[in-house]
Order: structure tokens, then C-alpha cells, then sequence
């Protein structure tokens, strides 16, 4: 793992095309697993696979490095996290239709483009950035886990809106980042971007979605 006063490595066109290829798979099987879980899961299943989710994402360090396997793993929590997002998905849909949802992905891959676009070109060392993104990031937790006992229209609505500007941060953080990851860690940089990206999108579609109730 790299540390913040290692100089930046020279990434090859190789490593950088393993990482969004990589994440263009994360994006696929997320599709799939929205698009096909509704058909062929009961709604018991969603606790379920947000369980399989996040004993992945907890684990991947233990399996990242290992080939084939890290590849099946990495498809398979991409797949899960499409299959979590199915009943955000539907409430947006009760609120504002399905083109509420499009209008929630285009904003999201506006944002994306837009930030990690400002990280690969700043010459600003985003490095320095983790600790307050972490710091925001339990919050968000926190506030989330507060919101299912003790729901506010209005809290949602600011911590959507803070999501949106904290994970269009860790995207720009995650896209200068690439820089100083070793040639044998693209899926794990992958991976975190494509966290950050999935993030984005739940939040943009929340923030859509408290704008639409009100």
C-alpha cells in the first residue's frame, strides 16, 4: 500500500486500463443484478445480499490479491450492490417515476466526469484530503443509522446533499490516488472507485427523491 509522502508512481497505459476495465465490470453486473433481481429474489432476499455485501467489501483484503478468485469476488459484491439498491430504486420510482432515476444517473455520471476529471488534472495534492473524507464518511454512517429510528424529511434531505459533494470528493481523491498505487492493484483501486461512484448515485438519487416528496 502507498503512503502519502511516497512520490507519485509512472502508471503504465496498462495498469490504468485494467482499472476502469475493472470498473466497467462493477458497473455491468450492478445493472444486472437491478435489473434482473426484482424478476427472481423475494424481498427477504435484499437483507440478505446487503449481509453478502458487506462481509465482502470487510474482506477484500483478504482476497483482493488472489487471482481467479479476486475477479469472481469483485463481480460478485458489484452484482450485490446492484441487487441492494433495487428498493431505493422503487421508491424513487413511487415518487417521480423512472425519470426521476435517469435524471439521478445522468447527474451522477455528470458529477463523476466533472470530478474526476478536476483530480487527474489539479496539480493540488489531494492526498491530504482522506482524513476529513473518512471523518465525513462516519458521519454519514451515523446519520444513516439515526434515520431508520428516527426518520426527518429535513435530515434527509441535508445529508443527502452532503453525500453528493463528499463522495464527488472521494472520487476526485480516488481518481489522483491512482497515481500512487502499485501496478499489481488495479482492482483495489477499482474497487474504490467504483465505491465512490455507487455512493454518488445513492446519494444524488436520494437528495432527488426528498426534493420530489417536498
Amino acid at each position: 500500500m502507498f503512503t502519502q509522502a511516497q512520490a507519485p508512481a509512472v502508471q503504465s497505459p496498462t495498469f490504468l486500463n485494467k482499472v476502469f476495465g475493472y470498473f466497467g465490470i462493477a458497473i455491468l453486473m450492478s445493472a444486472v443484478g437491478v435489473f434482473y433481481a426484482p424478476a427472481f429474489l423475494p424481498p427477504s432476499a435484499y437483507n440478505i445480499a446487503l449481509i453478502l455485501e458487506l462481509v465482502l467489501i470487510f474482506t477484500s483484503g483478504m482476497w483482493s490479491q488472489k487471482r481467479p478468485l479476486n475477479i469472481i469476488l469483485f463481480a460478485t459484491f458489484a452484482f450485490l450492490t446492484g441487487v441492494t439498491v433495487v428498493p431505493l430504486l422503487a421508491m424513487a420510482n413511487a415518487v417521480g417515476g423512472a425519470a426521476l432515476i435517469y435524471k439521478a444517473l445522468f447527474a451522477t455520471t455528470g458529477m463523476f466526469l466533472g470530478a474526476a476529471t478536476y483530480g487527474f488534472i489539479t496539480k493540488r495534492n489531494l492526498m491530504g484530503m482522506r482524513g476529513f473524507l473518512i471523518t465525513g464518511l462516519i458521519g454519514l454512517i451515523i446519520v444513516g443509522i439515526l434515520q431508520i429510528f428516527f426518520y426527518s424529511s429535513t435530515v434527509e434531505l441535508i445529508s443527502s446533499g452532503v453525500g453528493v459533494l463528499l463522495f464527488s470528493g472521494f472520487i476526485a481523491y480516488d481518481i489522483q490516488k491512482l497515481k500512487y498505487y502499485p501496478e499489481n492493484m488495479a482492482l483495489e483501486a477499482a474497487l474504490s472507485l467504483y465505491l465512490s461512484f455507487f455512493n454518488l448515485f445513492i446519494s444524488v438519487l436520494r437528495l432527488m427523491t426528498a426534493l420530489g416528496r417536498n
